[in-house]
C-alpha cells in the first residue's frame, strides 16, 4: 500500500512511452493497469470517498448518455466494442485525477516526459520529411501539383502510421513545452527555458512536416490564446512590453521570423497550406465534404441516442448513407462524430464539459492566491484543449488512444487544484 503511488507512476510513464511504438490494445492495457492500481489503493485507503468536481459531474452525465446509446443501438455487439474503449478512457481520467490529487509533485515530471517524447517524434518526423519518405496510402491530391510541390508527409513511429495521427499527437503535446518554458523562466533558469524554446520550435516544424491541414488550423486555436495570455501577464505584472529586455525580444523575434522563413522557402508546404482553400477542387477536402453530408444525415435520423459508439459501428451504418466510392472510418469531425454516435444530448454534455474545464482553467489563472506554477499549468491545459478542439473540427484523430489518453492526462492534473472553486 505504501508503494502503490510509485507503482502507478511507473505504469503511467510506461503507458506514455509505449504509446509511441505500440498498437492501441497494448496502450489500453497499460491504461487499465494504471486504473486498477489507483482503484485498489482507493478501496483499501482510509478515505475511500471520491469527490466529483463540476466538470466531472457533467462527464458522468455524458457517459450515462453514451451508455443509453449503447443499449439503443441496432448493432449492439459492434457498439459494445466502442463503448468499452470509451469506458477505459473515462475510467483512466477519473483514476488519473485521483492520482494527481495526491501526487502534484509528479506533474512536472510528466510534462518533462511528454516533451521528451514529443522531441523524439519531432526529430523522426523531420528526418522522414527531408529523406523524402514515400506515403503509405493516398495522403495528398497529386493532380495539378508539380513534383517539387509534393510534400513528404512524415508519420513518425505512432501506429497505425498516419501523418494526421502524428500531427494530432504533437499538437496536443505542444503546451508541455510552454509549461516548461514559463516554469523555468519564472524560476530564473533561463538556459533551460531557451533549450525548451528551441525544442518547441522543432516541434512546430515537425507538425508542419506532417502536412496535416487540420493541425495547421489547430495553430489558429493555440497561438491567439497564448499571445493574449502572455500580453495580459506582461501588462499586469511587468508594466508592459517595454519592461522586457531587448535581447529577449530579439530572441523571440528571431524565432518567429525563422519559422516564417522556413515555411516561406518550402514550396511544398506553401502549396499544402493553399490547398486548404481549394475546397471542392481538392480531392481530400471534397471527400470530407461528402462524408460530412452523409454523417449529418445519419445524425438527423438518429437524433436522440445516435447509432452507438465506435468506428466499427459507424462503418456498418455509414454504408447506408454514403455516396458511392466515398467510404470512411469516421465523420472527420469530433463534434459531429459524438452527435452521430450518441445523439444531441451527448454532444451538449461534452461541450458543457469542455466549457467548464476552460472556465476552471481561467479561474485558476485569475485567482491571485494561486502560485505561478498553478497558473502556468492551467494555461497549458487550456491551450491543449484549444489546439485539440481546432484539429478536432476537421479530423477524428482525437479518438486514437495516443491522443486521447494524453488529452485526459492533462485535464486530470486539475484535480488537485480546483476543489475550492466548486
Amino acid at each position: 500500500m505504501e508503494n502503490t503511488d510509485n507503482i502507478a507512476f511507473v505504469v503511467i510513464i510506461a503507458m506514455l512511452i509505449v504509446s509511441i511504438f505500440c498498437q492501441s490494445e497494448t496502450i489500453g492495457l497499460f491504461a487499465i493497469l494504471f486504473s486498477f492500481i489507483v482503484i485498489f489503493k482507493k478501496i483499501f485507503s482510509n478515505n475511500s470517498k471520491y469527490e466529483l468536481l463540476n466538470f466531472e459531474k457533467v462527464l458522468v452525465i455524458f457517459f450515462l448518455i453514451v451508455t443509453l446509446s449503447l443499449f439503443g443501438s441496432t448493432l449492439f455487439k459492434l457498439s459494445l466494442h466502442g463503448y468499452l474503449k470509451t469506458l477505459v478512457y473515462i475510467m483512466f481520467f477519473f483514476c488519473c485525477g485521483e492520482f494527481f490529487k495526491t501526487n502534484q509533485n509528479k506533474i512536472p515530471l510528466i510534462f518533462l516526459l511528454i516533451t521528451a517524447l514529443m522531441s523524439f517524434e519531432s526529430f523522426i518526423a523531420i528526418i522522414q520529411n527531408h529523406s523524402g519518405i514515400l506515403e503509405i496510402s493516398g495522403w495528398q491530391d497529386m493532380s495539378n501539383i508539380n513534383p517539387e510541390e509534393v510534400i513528404s508527409r512524415a508519420y513518425g513511429t505512432l501506429k497505425p502510421y498516419n501523418p494526421n495521427l502524428l500531427a494530432g499527437y504533437l499538437l496536443v503535446g505542444l503546451s508541455s513545452f510552454i509549461f516548461l518554458i514559463l516554469k523555468n523562466l519564472k524560476a530564473g533558469q533561463k538556459r533551460y527555458s531557451l533549450i525548451f524554446s528551441i525544442l518547441f520550435m522543432i516541434n512546430l516544424i515537425a507538425i508542419v512536416d506532417t502536412g496535416c491541414r487540420g493541425a495547421y488550423l489547430g495553430f489558429l486555436f493555440f497561438f491567439p490564446p497564448l499571445i493574449i495570455a502572455l500580453l495580459y501577464y506582461v501588462n499586469k505584472t511587468m508594466g508592459g512590453l517595454n519592461s522586457i529586455r531587448k535581447r529577449y525580444k530579439n530572441i523571440l523575434g528571431f524565432g518567429i521570423i525563422g519559422f516564417i522563413v522556413f515555411v516561406a522557402l518550402n514550396p511544398a508546404i506553401i502549396k499544402r497550406i493553399e490547398s486548404i482553400f481549394a475546397f471542392r477542387t481538392d480531392s481530400s477536402i471534397s471527400f470530407r465534404f461528402n462524408v460530412y453530408e452523409s454523417a449529418f444525415r445519419m445524425f438527423l435520423d438518429n437524433f436522440f441516442l445516435g447509432i452507438g459508439v465506435g468506428n466499427q459501428n459507424f462503418r456498418e451504418i455509414y454504408g447506408l448513407y454514403m455516396k458511392t466510392g466515398y467510404d470512411a472510418l469516421g465523420s472527420y469531425c469530433v463534434p459531429l462524430e459524438i452527435a452521430v454516435e450518441s445523439g444531441i444530448f451527448a454532444l451538449i454534455a461534452f461541450i458543457i464539459f469542455i466549457v467548464l474545464v476552460l472556465k476552471t482553467c481561467l479561474n485558476l489563472c485569475l485567482d491571485k492566491n494561486n502560485k505561478s506554477d498553478v497558473k502556468i499549468l492551467a494555461l497549458c491545459i487550456a491551450l491543449m484543449i484549444m489546439a485539440a478542439a481546432g484539429h478536432g473540427l476537421f479530423d477524428t484523430i482525437w479518438f486514437r488512444p495516443q491522443v486521447q489518453l494524453l488529452f485526459w492526462t492533462y485535464i486530470a492534473m486539475l484535480k488537485g487544484f480546483v476543489k475550492k472553486l466548486n
